[in-house]
């Protein structure tokens, strides 16, 4: 048991200094002093705990000692390590050559479809001041480690292990198994798995508290409906000691189909006050190639500044038509079966001419294991008012 304490703080260690540390190393050097929100222990810990990485928190020191969370380590240590060591070292030393400019100018992050993908979002941009993350998924809450019994500890412990899976393995979350796996007795939402990558990060986390979306809008003309689904937020407040200033992120669970967002009229107005952004789409089941998004897409394309993202998110034709400078790495492969309507000619024929193509040192998106990830970083050549 000692060693494999040992081995999984190691990897914590490693996780949250090689991802961030050049990234905090260009922050010393450009950024002012920032106060440091104050991190809550017991939010904290539970991240910890659920990341599989120790705490010192004595109100969880009855679930740190239980024979499931030292299988719960023992079993998320390795491939935590794995993942960190093949893909997540090789993502960020791509992230530095090719982002470098943006790192430390990012205002907004903005991800649509993220689910509880915190992992690829803050190890692409560690150094944002605010991230707005949306998806269907509840938020849920931070699971009280400290109230639950042996048996019911147990339970959320091999509940998160189950629902990380696909994360570990794949490097992205699938909608169909979160639909499923974040509706146990013990695991509600999508809090917990987004806690437990802040924990191998080593984030210290100040506050998670609700987040009402009409509450930041304004006035808004009736539209004559109620939301058969109001849109549920969290805010979660957080400082990671390498990057060194207070952090914000806002979830917010919706359908942000147009049809839907007549009964939640705050959204779209929210997401344009976060002009200008930067917006990551991964993994995305090709949501906005239709017209049901067409009001999310319209918006994203207004306040984005740079688009990094694989061919599942904005259509390549819609990017180009706004004036983005469009990079392409990788391949350009026929989308997996169950989505074959995402096929873009334009953008395979951007593949085929010669010398406008980089290099993508590592698998991302649905091609995950064939080798034949692509990879497009959009930068927008508009003046901005």
């Amino acid at each position: 048991m000692t060693a494999y304490r040992c081995f999984s703080d190691a990897v914590a260690r490693a996780a949250a200094a090689f991802l961030l540390a050049s990234a905090a190393a260009c922050a010393c050097a450009q950024a002012p002093a920032t106060e440091i929100a104050t991190p809550d222990p017991r939010i904290t810990s539970t991240a910890r705990l659920l990341a599989g990485v120790s705490s010192a928190y004595e109100p969880h020191a009855h679930v740190a000692s239980l024979d499931a969370w030292q299988k719960h380590r023992a079993t998320l240590a390795p491939q935590w390590e794995r993942l960190r060591r093949d893909r997540l070292s090789v993502i960020e030393g791509w992230r530095d050559e090719v982002l470098g400019a943006e790192l430390d100018r990012c205002r907004t992050l903005l991800y649509p479809f993220s689910g509880p993908d915190f992992l690829n979002a803050y190890l692409l941009f560690p150094r944002c001041d605010t991230y707005v993350f949306f998806g269907l998924e509840r938020p849920g809450e931070v699971p009280p480690l400290e109230a639950m019994n042996r048996e019911d500890a147990t339970a959320l412990l091999r509940d998160v292990r189950i629902a990380l899976g696909d994360i570990l393995v794949r490097n992205y979350f699938i909608t169909q198994h979160m639909a499923r796996e974040l509706q146990t007795p013990r695991l509600k939402g999508m809090l917990p798995l987004m806690l437990a990558s802040m924990g191998l990060l080593d984030v210290r986390i100040a506050a998670v508290e609700p987040f009402d979306l009409g509450r930041t809008t304004g006035p808004l003309p009736h539209t004559g409906t109620r939301a058969s689904r109001p849109a549920q937020g969290v805010k979660v407040t957080f400082v990671q000691p390498l990057v060194g200033k207070p952090q914000t992120l806002y979830y917010l669970s919706l359908d942000a189909t147009d049809a839907a967002l007549r009964a939640n009229p705050e959204f779209l107005p929210f997401l344009a006050k976060q002009n200008p952004s930067i917006t990551f789409l991964k993994s995305a089941s090709y949501l906005l190639h239709g017209n049901e998004f067409a009001g999310t897409r319209r918006t994203l394309l207004e306040v984005s500044d740079l688009v990094v993202q694989d061919d599942t998110g904005i259509p390549y034709r819609f990017l180009r038509e706004r004036g983005f400078d469009v990079r392409l790495f990788g391949r350009y492969a026929r989308p997996i079966r169950d989505f074959n309507y995402g096929y873009q000619k334009d953008l395979a024929a951007a593949y085929q001419q010669v010398g406008n193509v980089s290099i993508l040192p590592f698998p991302f998106g649905y091609h995950w294991q064939e080798g034949r990830s692509g990879l497009m970083v959009a930068r927008s050549t508009a003046r901005r008012s």
